[in-house]
């Protein structure tokens, strides 16, 4: 598995970020969302690798949080696909905190073999449920 710079694994999808500084999620040309979530976050069950946060432990109101709240409503609305972009901290207490963790080390992979779709977005829970594509 690759370690990518954060822009390289977004483009590794064919997204490039509207500001690779806040955002957290971008537009694939292909019309899927790209997301980045935390490693420590994704739990593998029965066969399914799902992704649970909640905004609500974000700092309000900044563009990075809105934009994903519009790429997480859109992705419900219109069941489109979600990539994997896949961040990972040996400091996840700093991300659980909810503080920001642009000054915290991390690495980026993506996860091609897997597709999400959102399986819940109540505009503070959200879930993402990736799985491998059917052969």
């Amino acid at each position: 598995m690759a370690t990518l710079t954060y822009t390289e694994a977004f483009r590794a999808f064919g997204a490039k970020l509207v500001n690779a500084m806040w955002a957290y999620s971008a537009l694939a040309e292909d019309g899927a969302i790209v997301l980045s979530c935390w490693s420590h976050k994704l739990r593998l069950r029965n066969g399914v690798l799902t992704y649970s946060d909640h905004l609500s432990r974000w700092e309000p109101n900044t563009p990075g949080k809105n934009l994903l709240i519009q790429h997480l409503s859109k992705a419900r609305d219109e069941s489109l696909p979600v990539r994997l972009v896949v961040a990972t901290t040996d400091q996840p207490e700093v991300v659980d905190r909810g503080d920001p963790a642009d000054k915290i080390k991390k690495t980026f992979h993506v996860k091609p073999e897997v597709v999400g779709r959102v399986a819940l977005f109540d505009g503070d829970d959200f879930q993402i449920e990736f799985r491998r594509p059917a052969q």
